[in-house]
């Protein structure tokens, strides 16, 4: 299950990505028109399935920026949705932890999509975990275009 929580404009989410996250985030979103970002605190969900990157897709057609706190831990499906963002930033101390793809092809499609290259979802076939998500160093997050290169400093202060 999702959980979502609105507040001015901002939109704070956690639990796991489902087929009903999408639909969630829309009746979220359309009940708080002056929303334009997502915080994702505690998050996970299937790498690259169809209901993260339709959550993905959707974070990113409703124009809204991703952000990680420093006290964010994310995974999986999680990091699809954070992709989706069509600004990216996080906070030291964020973690975000790879997982392996059953839809490897899907996968890559998607990442090339939201930021342009399919290095992320390669990183996460190759190194990611199956059964427990493998944290990325800073480098790697920085190296794969996770974060966004176009607002200047994308690490940002607590």
């Amino acid at each position: 299950m999702t959980a979502f929580l609105p507040e001015g404009d901002t939109i704070y989410m956690s639990g796991s990505i489902n087929e009903d996250t999408a639909t969630g985030f829309e009746a979220v979103r359309d009940a708080n028109p002056k929303a334009n970002r997502l915080v994702i605190l505690q998050a996970d969900g299937p790498s690259g399935s169809p209901a993260a990157i339709e959550f993905g897709r959707a974070v990113r057609a409703a124009g809204f920026r991703t952000h990680l706190r420093n006290d964010s831990v994310i995974s999986g499906g999680a990091v699809d949705a954070f992709l989706g963002g069509t600004q990216r930033t996080i906070e030291d101390g964020a973690v975000i932890g790879a997982v392996r793809s059953s839809d490897v092809e899907a996968h890559k499609s998607f990442t090339t999509d939201m930021v342009g290259g399919d290095g992320y979802a390669r990183f996460a076939d190759e190194f990611g975990g199956r059964r427990r998500p493998r944290a990325m160093t800073i480098a790697e997050i920085g190296a794969m275009g996770i974060v966004s290169a176009n607002v200047g400093n994308v690490l940002e202060e607590n």
